[in-house]
């Protein structure tokens, strides 16, 4: 590893009341690089205790920071993001060590999740209420929102930071005070996150971030009586652990939860935009992430041609550390469990049939032999019994099947558990409109990749999610409405 850009060991603690502290026990846990499995540092594992004083801090700060005007807190959070904007080198630096993103786009990571946070920061003024005809003259009634109170954020590895952003934008501008638990995988760009937007204003307790397994840590801030919402990213089989763990306390709950998202090249489509959009969505971030095309549904008559067209873009991408490498289209992967699930997938898929176009394995070379590398693969003669068109890959590998009618692809695509994200690519409007009503998926692009928008809402239907993100619509799910009705005497 570089010494130059990583000088000594990092060593980051618990971030409570606006201070940074050692957990209460003293326990750490040791992070290594993905990218050669050398030690990084170590960050402060919280216990139960310090879960206890995380809410207690949030609780104590929720009164004075639920009371500010929705024009004092924009003040405020937009203050505090300039702060943590101004900190993405530094931020992104500690993002692309323990996750192994390059670091171009973990620094863009950084200044994405500052806009979130801007975006939410300016609705915090629009939340608008409604008064009511009434039944008499004597009676006035109105409908305004409040803040939920405390609200438990649980957040994931493969874009640490931005999806920390998705929560914590609207539940701030709400008037919520948080504890987040960032995984540990990647603990470090969300705690430093954190103590950069309480360095640059939020008032001591408002923010709050504590480091910990799910299974103990998470289950008690679910659990915990003064924690009013929780609001997670993960795997479905987690949201639904959740939820019910949530359930005798009859808490919200949001979640953004797993995809095995489709991609249907009609015969029309443009296929060298239809090719690049495919490559960018399957490998970026080794394809982890919930909205990555995991499946393509291409038309018989095109299908050969777009395939050699993804195959020449997987190619021509670049894999290194993105620490030493900053501009390489793909890092290694989070962990090793995430290079044995790609591999077990193409075997799979080539045991059952598949054809292997490209990738299917490490790549070759001294420099990569010690990382979680996985090169883009492509497969085609693809079928739903192979667990690469079920399953969420959440690795840089895409499976072709080939159809011959628009409606067949519709309803292949709609054949799974999951309704995250649709892709279509078409040059017809009307089957564009057609199709779009007819995929059953939270989220449908037409002709393009851009999937998440601070402006448009991001909702998982089936197993996908529950709830939403993203949107003005997301500030309320922080907020619970309250009808106030006088007899005016």
């Amino acid at each position: 590893m570089n010494s130059r850009l990583v000088p000594d060991p990092i060593h980051l603690d618990l971030h409570i009341r606006g201070v940074n502290r050692p957990a209460s026990d003293g326990a750490r846990t040791e992070l290594h690089s993905p990218a050669t499995g050398e030690p990084l540092g170590t960050v402060a594992t919280a216990s139960v205790a310090d879960l206890e004083d995380a809410v207690s801090a949030a609780h104590e700060a929720f009164p004075s920071w639920s009371a500010l005007t929705a024009y004092e807190r924009e003040r405020i959070l937009r203050k505090a993001s300039a702060h943590a904007r101004a900190r993405a080198e530094e931020l992104g630096r500690l993002m692309a060590l323990e996750q192994g993103k390059p670091l171009a786009q973990a620094r863009g990571e950084i200044a994405g999740a500052c806009d979130t946070l801007d975006y939410y920061a300016a609705e915090a003024p629009r939340i608008e209420g409604w008064t009511n005809p009434t039944e008499d003259r004597g009676y006035r009634s109105w409908v305004h929102w409040q803040p939920v109170g405390v609200c438990g954020l649980i957040t994931p590895w493969n874009y640490p930071v931005s999806l920390l952003s998705w929560k914590l934008g609207p539940a701030l501008a709400a008037g919520c005070t948080v504890v987040v638990k960032p995984t540990t995988v990647t603990p470090w760009s969300p705690l430093a996150f954190c103590a950069a937007l309480s360095e640059g204003g939020l008032p001591p307790g408002v923010v709050n971030c504590i480091p910990g397994p799910g299974a103990s840590l998470g289950e008690s801030l679910i659990r915990h009586p003064r924690v009013a919402k929780i609001a997670m990213t993960g795997s479905s089989a987690t949201g639904k652990r959740i939820l019910s763990l949530a359930a005798p306390f009859l808490k919200k709950v949001s979640l953004e939860l797993g995809g095995q998202c489709p991609a249907i090249v009609a015969a029309d489509a443009d296929l060298d935009l239809a090719a690049k959009t495919i490559a960018y969505k399957a490998f970026r971030n080794c394809g982890q992430s919930c909205s990555s095309i995991n499946r393509v549904y291409a038309h018989a008559d095109i299908h050969d041609a777009l395939v050699f067209r993804v195959k020449v873009l997987a190619e021509r991408m670049t894999l290194g550390d993105g620490v030493t490498q900053p501009s390489v289209d793909l890092g290694p992967m989070a962990t090793r469990d995430g290079v044995e699930t790609s591999a077990a997938h193409v075997a799979d898929a080539l045991s059952l049939g598949a054809t292997l176009v490209t990738g299917g394995a490490r790549p070759a070379g001294t420099e990569f032999e010690q990382g979680n590398y996985f090169r883009p693969t492509v497969l085609t003669g693809c079928t739903a019994a192979m667990r690469v068109m079920r399953e969420e890959t959440f690795g840089p590998v895409v499976g072709f099947a080939t159809f011959t009618d628009l409606d067949q692809a519709v309803a292949m695509a709609n054949e799974s558990d999951y309704g995250l994200v649709s892709y279509l690519f078409t040059r017809d409007l009307a089957a564009a409109v057609r199709m779009s009503e007819a995929l059953e998926a939270g989220t449908v692009c037409v002709n393009h990749g851009a999937v998440n928008t601070n402006y448009g809402p991001y909702a998982g239907w089936k197993d996908s999610g529950y709830g939403l993100e993203l949107s003005r619509r997301a500030m309320f799910e922080y907020l619970k409405p309250k009808h106030v009705k006088i007899a005016l005497g």
